[in-house]
């Protein structure tokens, strides 16, 4: 009895002990559920807070207005051309080269520089050559005097009684009268050789153009076999050829057909290696009688005015040919159209605010694209500043044509920024 009253008195603090322990726990769940729920919701409140701060930022960039410049869509004359890989070649080149021996007494030219045909380029040392031309003179001087000599004896003896002469004699006179012209013959010939010579000492240009590398320098020893010395190419006008498919050939052909000549059917014109377009259009120089078998091609060369001589002859440059009467096409400058995965697109001036307009884009030309469908004329597009405009934005558009107090009003301007 006394056991069992014992083992009972030992149970009841460790079920205090428990009930304390779990009452603890509770308490400590308790604050921790609210604790991490008032984390939660002040995260959420923050999270709002900055949700309707963006959207306020949002709202206030599209108050504030964009400055920007706009351009109208106008109808223009435009050509679709279609590019080619062109060479650019002189259509006279020369190579100098000397057709004597002798000693350079004068190189007269800067090389790299501009000649002109007949210019001096160099000068070899005459005085070996003109005084073999005074030779040349006085040999045929002496020529000339025995054929006179001769003639006035063939004459005498031809004239004298036959029984004074053998015919031998007459005969003989008449041969040295005769041996005495072809003497006079050969002189002239020879001094004519001689002058011939003494002109090459002068080497000038046989064409106009630009000047190379000289090989030689004054006081050099030069020859025939040298080879070339320097070297001119024309520069203006000069050729570009390149190779034209047959498809296009054919297109080509049946547009001359219809336009009666090459050049008032097709206009040709370059692009440089820097993208800007030449101002010279070309002119039809020669187009090959054959096509080539491997490429299904036909070689065509134009040639081209290079005033400026801005087309360097083995050049490379994009040749560019369409149809010489343009069609007329609804246009915008290239610099308005954006692009997405949905398509080509452009911002509008609409009543002063950016209005997306998806567009159908045809021909890229040098600074304007073709529109075929999503615009019309008049339309007012964004060309500078675009890419901070979003839809609905307010404009404030200043061109540079319009004054800046009506290029500020929400009226949509009526002058446009010119293409560039």
């Amino acid at each position: 009895m006394q056991e069992t009253t014992v083992e009972t008195q030992g149970q009841k603090p460790r079920s205090a002990v428990a009930e304390t322990i779990g009452l603890l726990l509770s308490v400590i769940v308790a604050f921790g559920l609210g604790w991490f729920g008032n984390v939660l919701y002040a995260r959420s409140q923050a999270d709002k807070r900055q949700a309707e701060e963006a959207q306020a930022q949002a709202a206030a960039m599209r108050e504030r207005p964009v400055t920007v410049e706009t351009a109208k869509a106008t109808m223009k004359e435009i050509t679709s051309p279609q590019s080619f890989m062109g060479h650019v070649e002189p259509i006279q080149d020369v190579d100098l080269r000397a057709q004597i021996e002798g000693t350079i007494a004068e190189v007269a030219f800067k090389e790299g520089a501009m000649v002109k045909e007949g210019d001096l380029l160099y000068l070899i040392d005459p005085r070996v050559y003109q005084a073999r031309v005074e030779q040349a003179k006085a040999t045929l001087a002496k020529a000339k005097a025995a054929s006179e000599n001769a003639d006035r004896y063939y004459a005498r003896i031809s004239k004298v009684d036959k029984r004074s002469v053998t015919e031998a004699e007459v005969d003989q006179a008449y041969a040295n009268m005769l041996e005495a012209r072809a003497a006079i013959a050969q002189s002239e010939a020879d001094l004519a050789s001689a002058e011939i010579n003494l002109g090459y000492t002068r080497i000038t240009a046989p064409i106009s153009g630009r000047i190379g590398q000289s090989l030689l320098k004054k006081g050099d020893y030069v020859a025939p076999s040298m080879g070339t010395l320097a070297r001119i190419v024309q520069t203006d006008p000069v050729r570009v050829v390149f190779s034209l498919p047959d498809k296009d050939f054919l297109r080509g052909q049946a547009l001359v057909e219809k336009g009666g000549q090459p050049d008032k059917a097709i206009r040709a014109q370059i692009r440089l290696a820097d993208g800007t377009l030449y101002s010279e259009v070309g002119k039809a120089d020669f187009v090959s009688n054959e096509m080539n078998a491997a490429t299904a091609s036909i070689p065509v060369r134009y040639s081209f005015g290079n005033p400026k001589q801005l087309l360097i002859p083995n050049a490379y440059v994009t040749v560019l040919l369409s149809e010489a009467q343009p069609k007329r096409a609804l246009t915008v400058p290239a610099n308005a159209v954006l692009a997405n995965a949905t398509g080509d697109y452009v911002y509008i001036n609409e009543n002063g605010k950016a209005a997306r307009r998806a567009v159908r884009l045809g021909a890229r030309l040098e600074n304007v694209v073709e529109v075929i469908d999503g615009l019309k004329e008049g339309d007012e597009v964004v060309v500078d500043g675009v890419v901070n405009v979003s839809e609905g934005a307010k404009l404030r558009i200043v061109n540079p044509s319009v004054p800046p107090a009506t290029a500020e009003t929400k009226d949509v301007p009526k002058a446009a920024v010119a293409v560039r």
